[in-house]
């Protein structure tokens, strides 16, 4: 530890304890009275004893606070049954907020109503070698989500369901589409219960032109 008194006090209490006995018997010669050599001696055991303390402390309670949390841990694990319990008797009760009350406990928030599904849109179509049709769709919605296809034929005056596409791959192909037909409009909604979302903007689709086979197709305006 080198020849000078260090720091950190454990340091400097084992450094003392590594040279008190020389000093003592050498204290004429290195120019130190007696006297304050003892008096050294008796601070030095004084302050490891406070350190023994200190340690023995320290790992009490390090042992009394893994001691608490085992048994806290028991404690709510006793707790949880009988807390789950009253609630399930309040909510069985004819008066529920009554038995909350009685028993100290804040009822839990009712769960919020999940959001309707958002307006689907970026429609787009691929028309396939076999004559159909592929409707996919950008769009968001809670889970149970499903979504609508409805479709418009150019001679018709009113769109038809024909089908839900799936609300994770958000496509759908149409495998009906008539001969003969030069277009059609086709919307999407999302729906999840009694929740529906706006209807999406049409979609034209155009059959059996030179723009069609080309792959030109847009929303309709």
């Amino acid at each position: 530890m080198g020849t000078n008194l260090p720091s950190p006090n454990h340091d400097a209490l084992e450094w003392l304890e590594g040279h008190i006995a020389q000093w003592a018997a050498n204290a004429g010669g290195i120019g130190v009275a007696s006297a304050v050599v003892t008096d050294l001696a008796t601070a030095i055991v004084n302050t490891r004893t406070a350190f023994v303390s200190t340690e023995t402390i320290r790992s009490d309670s390090k042992t009394a606070t893994s001691n608490f949390h085992t048994v806290a841990d028991g404690m709510r694990a006793e707790a949880a049954p009988v807390v789950a319990n009253i609630k399930n008797f309040a909510e069985n009760s004819a008066d529920p907020q009554a038995v909350y009350t009685l028993a100290g406990i804040t009822p839990a928030d009712p769960p919020s109503p999940a959001l309707p599904p958002e307006q689907p849109g970026n429609l787009s179509a691929t028309l396939n070698g076999d004559g159909s049709v592929t409707i996919e769709w950008d769009g968001r919605g809670p889970t149970g989500t499903v979504y609508i296809l409805r479709r418009k034929l150019a001679t018709e005056t009113a769109f038809t369901q024909i089908g839900q596409g799936d609300s994770r791959v958000k496509s759908f192909t149409d495998f009906t589409v008539p001969s003969g037909i030069a277009s059609a409009l086709y919307t999407v909604q999302g729906v999840r219960g009694s929740d529906a979302s706006p209807v999406s903007p049409a979609l034209t689709v155009l059959f059996g032109s030179a723009d069609a086979e080309a792959g030109e197709m847009g929303l309709a305006a």
